[in-house]
């Protein structure tokens, strides 16, 4: 009965936001299908929260497409070292209360981020202090680094610049993070309107947007309405009631090319699916038991169970990364060879139970579970699967004590470059954030990511990064998936949508518009 009126309430809801009354002008309805529980930039960091802070707050370059582009800076310097970074920015940017986007700001925003060390903060963890930047006059800042840093300015597209006025109006005793957790305060293309956590989330258009917008039009505002799973997302939209749905199933794209006015989008990426196992949990600290549970994984049964494109990872970074190494002894679906480590383990015999953490009603991480539970009851062991919203696996894996045995998680580089994909994952100083759940310790590669981060010539470090992942493929901190191509359907009276692997399962919402919607 409770589901059915949620259903209703679901429905209910579309169909006001639907109607002509509240849906005037070019107002976009998503479907999406996770939460956007925190807008802090300090502190939030996922697909669906990225998606927010690009429409709420500026950063000093953004992503479009293939390519990185200059948004708040106008132009910019680097040494020959790449340690001191200068950048001029443009002089009309300006906040959302009318104050200027200044040099201040810049400095104001960074330091409170390094301070606050959140997950955005990996990026800069070893080659930035409270002493990196500083404003040179109102318009032009300066990143003196600590070392060298060849794709520092990948990093900056996560640097959004918050208002000081209004974080220091509502700083409490954590740096405001309690207010803009929930409170926007950015110089964005979009304004928060609406904003129900766990339902449905409103921004509302700039329109006189200091950037200016780079389509034919752009939309007046767009609801991210929250759709937990694939059949509500394609039935919404094939009824009118959305615009978009992410994360649409495989198996619905014939529904989507058979119906007119609708497109699905489908492009390989670096989408990356682990199952990270807890290093220093009771069980899953023993190396030997981490190498049963993989072998334990039927990786082509699970190929053939998703409803998606996936791709099956050769190692701790997919084949058409950058760094990438092959020929790695990586575990198959074996059970023989399950049974062999298995019998290294004090738990010869199996007898034991593991914890499986996924994302509540989402069957892409579901179904690798029911899979692996068949393959480890083969060799005596208990899975037990365990669904939790997303925003309590995220504050399960803030420690060791709490982290899951095994826990679904996808990450995503935020740049071309090895240390995008690996520093965050597998260096120990990172723990506390969904992407370093396994909670992975190695000096060696501590040592070995902290020093390949900051040589300049790609082929110099490339050894480093072969070293790296080496050592981690010997220790199986995780269970390596697959990288899954990106699903996202449209409406055709979309306009303007151009994929981009560095958010592949969502959209740029400020270069959408919408024609006869």
């Amino acid at each position: 009965m409770f589901k059915r009126l949620v259903f209703l309430c679901l429905v209910l809801c579309l169909a006001l936001l639907s109607s002509p009354a509240l849906a005037q002008g070019d107002v976009l309805l998503y479907g999406g299908n996770q939460d956007i529980h925190n807008i802090d930039p300090a502190t939030g960091e996922n697909y669906s929260i990225n998606a927010a802070l690009r429409s709420l707050y500026d950063s000093l370059f953004i992503y479009r497409g293939w390519e990185i582009e200059a948004l708040l800076v106008e132009s910019w310097e680097v040494n020959d070292e790449a340690t001191v970074w200068t950048f001029k920015l443009h002089d009309n940017a300006v906040f959302h209360d009318g104050s200027p986007v200044n040099a201040d700001a810049v400095v104001y925003s960074f330091n409170r981020l390094l301070a606050i060390s959140g997950p955005p903060a990996w990026r800069w963890a070893s080659i930035a202090d409270e002493n990196t930047v500083q404003a040179l006059d109102d318009h032009t800042v300066q990143f003196t680094l600590t070392q060298s840093y060849a794709p520092f300015i990948g990093t900056l597209a996560q640097l959004f610049i918050v208002n000081p006025a209004i974080v220091e109006a509502n700083l409490g005793d954590d740096m405001g993070q309690s207010y803009l957790k929930e409170n926007a305060a950015g110089s964005g293309p979009f304004t928060q309107g609406r904003w129900e956590i766990g339902n449905i989330y409103e921004f509302i258009a700039v329109d006189d947007y200091w950037a200016g917008w780079t389509g034919d039009d752009h939309l007046d505002s767009f609801f991210w309405v929250i759709q937990r799973d694939a059949a509500t997302q394609l039935n919404s939209l094939l009824a009118g009631e959305t615009h978009i749905a992410d994360t649409i199933a495989g198996s619905d794209r014939d529904k989507i090319d058979n119906s007119p006015n609708y497109v699905m989008e489908q492009h390989a990426g670096n989408f990356t699916n682990t199952l990270k196992m807890n290093n220093l949990g009771e069980y899953t600290s023993d190396i030997n038991l981490r190498k049963a549970v993989a072998h334990a994984m039927n990786y082509e049964a699970m190929v053939e169970a998703q409803d998606v494109v996936v791709t099956i990872l050769p190692g701790p970074t997919s084949a058409n990364f950058a760094g990438y190494v092959g020929g790695l002894d990586i575990p198959t679906y074996d059970l023989d060879k399950a049974r062999e480590y298995l019998a290294m383990t004090p738990w010869a015999d199996g007898g034991i139970a593991l914890d499986y953490v996924y994302v509540t009603e989402f069957p892409r991480e579901e179904i690798p579970g029911l899979i692996l539970l068949e393959g480890l009851a083969e060799i005596g062991i208990e899975l037990n699967m365990i669904p939790m919203l997303w925003p309590d696996m995220v504050a399960s894996c803030g420690s060791p004590e709490t982290g899951p045995d095994i826990i679904n998680i996808y990450t995503l580089p935020p740049f071309f470059h090895p240390d995008a994909h690996l520093y965050n994952q597998y260096h120990s100083d990172q723990w506390g954030s969904f992407n370093s759940c396994s909670f992975y310790h190695n000096e060696r590669v501590n040592e070995l990511l902290d020093a390949a981060r900051t040589i300049l010539d790609n082929e110099e470090s490339e050894p480093l990064y072969t070293e790296v992942q080496e050592l981690i493929a010997a220790e199986q901190p995780s269970v390596w998936m697959y990288t899954e191509d990106s699903s996202l359907a449209l409406n055709t009276c979309v306009k303007g949508f151009v994929f981009s692997p560095m958010y592949p399962i969502t959209v740029l919402f400020q270069d959408l518009w919408m024609e006869e919607c």
